[in-house]
């Protein structure tokens, strides 16, 4: 009889252990620091700038690596290319559910997004709008039959930054989707031209490799004259913008152009920035140059869609390479 209430004591106390354990237990978006939106890897314990590209770094939960929970959903619910559907979408917190309602500016816009065919021969970058009811939304008019994929770029404020795939897949498509994949090859020629501006690109190295950062560098003249290009616009407020995608479209790197002129000098001088904090980017021009940074997660052939504005247009330029391994 005596053993009951010891039994009893031993349960209480592994149950007030437990509770006490889980409250000492800090939830990840606990562990905040100073991070750039853009190169999450970055983080600082007091507020300054990115050291590659610029941006103001913003508290946030770098730590946290958990995917947000997204819904996506269609106007009308089957979707049919070449008719106008109005693409809806809501955030949920991974942790509590419950939606999210305020997000971080990440050059000049809240919420960026992607629409990829699956050949990777259709490319759309746009920005929804945020409606009264925190949902966000935007219509597209896709070309053809055929799957897509939809991805999200957001930072919610106080998380993570959050890139975030959707399929669609349209009324009309039979096709396979292991054979309709993209089976990209790489340019022999790293020189377009699209309508008045003709770019052309360097890698540094050569060739990219699995795991290092590499650069693609842009040198930017009018078709018509030769001349290297100096009356670039600012877009996103940046000189450009890439987005990057594994052939498999499973791996993705979102870029815009490094802002660092120079590093701070050994006397503990300021970095010198491109484009310099509060200027009024309607009035700056840029070119014939700009570089982007890249770090691919794995060997084989990618794709990257690089957007310029100029003359209040933009233009994208579309060039395939290969990674090595190791």
């Amino acid at each position: 009889m005596r053993v009951i209430p010891v039994l009893i004591v031993s349960v209480l106390l592994a149950a007030a252990s437990s509770s006490l354990a889980l409250i000492q237990a800090p939830a990840p978006e606990a562990d905040t620091a100073w991070v750039c939106p853009m190169h999450a890897d970055y983080t600082m314990d007091i507020a300054g700038k990115c050291p590659r590209c610029g941006m103001d770094l913003v508290r946030a939960a770098p730590f946290d690596v958990r995917d947000y929970q997204l819904e996506l959903r269609t106007v009308p619910a089957v979707v049919r290319p070449g008719q106008k559907t109005k693409l809806l979408f809501r955030i949920f917190h991974p942790g509590s559910g419950e939606a999210i309602k305020k997000f971080e500016v990440v050059h000049e816009r809240q919420y960026h997004l992607f629409v990829i065919s699956q050949d990777m021969d259709y490319f759309q970058h746009i920005h929804p709008e945020e409606q009264l009811d925190g949902t966000w939304s935007i219509d597209v008019t896709l070309p053809k039959a055929g799957y897509y994929k939809v991805l999200s770029d957001f930072m919610p404020s106080g998380g993570a930054s959050q890139f975030i795939a959707r399929p669609l897949v349209t009324e009309g498509y039979r096709g396979d989707l292991a054979a309709d994949g993209a089976h990209l090859v790489p340019d022999t020629t790293f020189t377009k031209t699209v309508d008045d501006i003709t770019a052309s690109v360097e890698f540094d190295p050569p060739t990219f490799v699995v795991g290092q950062y590499g650069h693609l560098n842009y040198h930017l003249a009018d078709k018509g004259t030769g001349r290297p290009l100096t009356d670039l616009q600012t877009y996103l407020g940046a000189f450009g913008h890439t987005l990057i995608m594994s052939e498999d479209m499973v791996d993705y790197v979102h870029s815009h152009p490094l802002d660092i002129l120079a590093k701070a000098d050994d006397d503990g001088g300021p970095p010198q920035f491109l484009i310099p904090p509060g200027a009024d980017l309607e009035k700056l021009r840029g070119g014939p140059d700009v570089t982007f940074e890249g770090l691919m997660p794995k060997p084989g052939a990618y794709r990257a869609w690089t957007q310029f504005r100029r003359n209040d247009k933009i233009y994208t330029f579309a060039f395939t390479f290969n990674v090595a391994g190791e």
